[in-house]
């Protein structure tokens, strides 16, 4: 994973709308779908988080940027730009749009769209601001931590973790394991981890721990 990649960018940019320059990447998918406009020098979209796909830009509309002031429309796509998403590493240079300014663009900031991106369970994981540290850029829900076991003879071992749900009390998750440990623990890529935040010695720490007993 590109660990350059600014996790407070990340925190940043989802759930926001933005005006992002044209660039190869956007002109390619635009192009290859037959919607490219040759007016059109910018996109607005909004970034969201697919659980399993990281930050992605959905294209709502094609515009054209015009100095000191808002970029002209050109453009609105069907179904909210259904089908026109790119990675957010692949968008540039662009925008955010604050909610007046989206007003005065004609467009909905609440999208029902997001309804299934964003449910309610890992709309709580994403606002917890106390793990960012652990989060993999891009890739929101991902996060990095400390996988141990009760055999002594077993050395630590850091490993990805995509989060599923956690408890009520905050302390606690359900995730999906991403890689294959070296070690033998007893689990493996694609089972689900119990994963546990807790404090030692002044820090926070993400860790799982494998009962062998």
């Amino acid at each position: 994973m590109d660990t350059t990649h600014s996790r407070t960018m990340d925190r940043k940019i989802i759930n926001r709308w933005a005006v992002a320059e044209m660039n190869s990447v956007i002109s390619d998918l635009l192009s290859g779908k037959g919607l490219l406009h040759p007016d059109a020098d910018s996109c607005i979209g909004y970034f969201y988080v697919d659980h399993e796909e990281g930050i992605n830009f959905r294209i709502h509309s094609l515009c054209r940027r015009v100095p000191d002031t808002l970029p002209g429309i050109i453009r609105h796509f069907d179904n909210h730009g259904e089908g026109l998403t790119v990675i957010s590493e692949d968008v540039e240079a662009y925008t955010i749009l604050s909610g007046e300014e989206l007003l005065a663009l004609s467009i909905d900031e609440e999208q029902r769209w997001m309804l299934y991106y964003d449910p309610e369970m890992l709309h709580a994981l994403r606002k917890r601001v106390d793990i960012d540290r652990f989060r993999a850029p891009v890739y929101f829900d991902d996060v990095s931590l400390l996988l141990f076991t009760t055999d002594m003879a077993i050395e630590p071992e850091l490993v990805w973790v995509r989060l599923n749900s956690q408890s009520e009390d905050g302390m606690s998750f359900q995730g999906t394991l991403l890689n294959e440990p070296y070690s033998d623990y007893g689990v493996h890529e694609g089972e689900v981890l119990t994963v546990r935040l807790e404090e030692q010695e002044g820090e926070w720490v993400l860790l799982a721990e494998i009962d062998f007993e």
